[in-house]
């Protein structure tokens, strides 16, 4: 009921607004299932009293039984509804009796068990009076003697079980239902911009327009300038900058600015196991490890005689998975725009806004920051269309003059390239000129091997096509270390990446 007092612990939502969407019901909790006083209490009353437990079909032996009959109520009507709810009073064992040889389960003080001037309600009947519950006295150190009928008045004082996981997970999202959510936006741009002052979004927005320049900043510095932050609100326990936006979970890559000097951040999906159950066609989409194929839903793409299947203009997952036309995925509120800016997908800009997606490339020629010890180009690493392929690349050329093949720099949502990824165990760059070592390079964006690595153990798809086979495409491994490819009708992980437009996100947060 909305007008009882306890409402906001009762009524859910769908949109995760409201305290009781993070309450889990006793159900969920297998120590009140089988929740026995014989056992548990410290000192017990030698049998169990009904409603500790909400599990059915218990044994007489565990209950009281007297010339009135057998007091195991665990196949009576309505006995285990109580499992359903989200509030609820405690048991006996639960709270216990007193400081020292009845001190139950929780092991709570005097002081928590105390209240007021009014005795308290627990949930726990009688073991041999069916009309009996148990209570607690206004100081917290004894029960009442002998115990109160159940047609007395007594205080009610309910408790819950609030899931911290899901709670923390969704409290600091800087996406509202309408808006960014101003105070989490600024927290943000203070841990990228390295300070614990309490300023506003303008006056941080314009620190970090004079930091970056007319260059970038990489990851490893996001993170360094995260960790000076006394508030941890927003670092996951490997030390990474994590963003929670739309819902889901995302790193904080690269900081550099649009044509226009807008400030962009770029952000790439945590891990690919989020997807999995959050779509309309729950595992349709997606596998459990939030996985699908790079190519098999749509048929490769042929350029006159040459079929060219690792074509990413064309893929799947560009077209079907990552497609504003998708109304099932859980990307599409990324992709949704609006007339007024009120929709997600309205602060999201495309590749084709910044150059710096319009260049890359992964030949051995190009400076350490990019070089992975390939000596020639990777197929959809730059949208650019004009970049001169050399042998023994000349059937792969092919794609960079094909149709579609430039389309994604028009995405909201793409996968990352190699040369963007980067491999190995170091932020650095490598100096070394050997060809094993000469991989391990942090990648344009500076990422670490925990950025890189994929928690529920399945490689990620990478948007890089295989430098001389048309039906391969490049991998991250699981653990963040390696390249790997495999061809396009193989399941891997989808991970893709987003361009967040910080100066247009400050000027609607308010």
């Amino acid at each position: 009921s909305s007008s009882n007092k306890f409402a906001q612990f009762t009524i859910t939502t769908n949109n995760k607004t409201a305290i009781a969407d993070y309450i889990i019901t006793p159900e969920f909790l297998t120590w009140q299932k089988e929740q026995r006083m014989s056992l548990q209490f410290s000192v017990g009353m030698g049998s169990d009293v009904p409603n500790e437990c909400w599990a059915t079909g218990k044994s007489n032996s565990y209950y009281f039984s007297g010339s009135n009959g057998n007091y195991n109520y665990t196949n009576k009507n309505r006995y285990s509804t109580w499992k359903s709810d989200l509030i609820w009073l405690p048991s006996f064992t639960e709270t216990g009796q007193n400081d020292t040889n009845r001190i139950g389960i929780w092991y709570t003080s005097a002081n928590q068990r105390s209240n007021s001037t009014y005795c308290s309600w627990t949930r726990s009947g009688v073991k041999e009076v069916a009309s009996l519950a148990y209570d607690l006295i206004p100081s917290g150190q004894d029960k009442t003697n002998p115990a109160p009928g159940v047609n007395s008045s007594r205080a009610v004082r309910p408790a819950l079980h609030l899931n911290l996981i899901e709670a923390i997970n969704s409290a600091f999202d800087i996406w509202g239902n309408t808006q960014f959510v101003s105070d989490n936006l600024n927290l943000i741009l203070q841990y990228i911009s390295s300070t614990n002052t309490a300023t506003n979004n303008a006056s941080l927005l314009s620190s970090l327009n004079s930091t970056i320049g007319s260059g970038a900043m990489l990851s490893s510095t996001i993170k360094t300038n995260a960790n000076k932050v006394t508030d941890k609100a927003f670092i996951n326990s490997s030390s990474e900058l994590v963003i929670k936006f739309g819902g889901l979970n995302w790193y904080a890559t690269f900081l550099t600015k649009n044509n226009s000097g807008q400030i962009i951040l770029t952000m790439w999906l945590v891990d690919s196991g989020q997807l999995y159950g959050k779509n309309k066609a729950s595992g349709v989409l997606y596998n459990v490890y939030g996985s699908s194929s790079w190519n098999s839903g749509s048929p490769p793409y042929k350029d006159g005689a040459s079929t060219i299947s690792n074509n990413y203009g064309n893929n799947y997952v560009r077209t079907t998975l990552l497609s504003s036309g998708n109304t099932t995925s859980v990307f599409y509120p990324y992709l949704k725009t609006s007339t007024n800016k009120t929709a997600m997908g309205d602060f999201i800009v495309s590749p084709n806004a910044l150059n710096m997606q319009d260049a890359l490339n992964l030949q051995k020629t190009q400076t350490a920051k990019s070089t992975l010890g390939f000596r020639y180009n990777l197929p959809n690493e730059s949208y650019s269309n004009l970049i001169n392929y050399s042998n023994p690349y000349k059937a792969l050329s092919l794609s960079a003059s094909t149709t579609n093949y430039t389309a994604w720099q028009n995405d909201k949502l793409w996968l990352p390239s190699l040369s963007e990824v980067g491999l190995g165990t170091n932020n650095t760059i490598s100096t070394n000129t050997t060809a094993s070592n000469n991989l391990r390079t942090a990648g344009l964006w500076g990422l670490s091997t925990a950025q890189r690595s994929n928690t529920n153990k399945t490689a990620t798809w990478l948007r890089s096509g295989h430098i001389t086979d048309k039906n391969l495409a490049y991998t991250i491994s699981s653990d963040g270390l390696d390249y790997g490819y495999e061809t396009i009708n193989t399941q891997n992980g989808i991970r893709p990446a987003l361009h967040l437009n910080l100066t247009l996100a400050c000027q609607y947060a308010s």
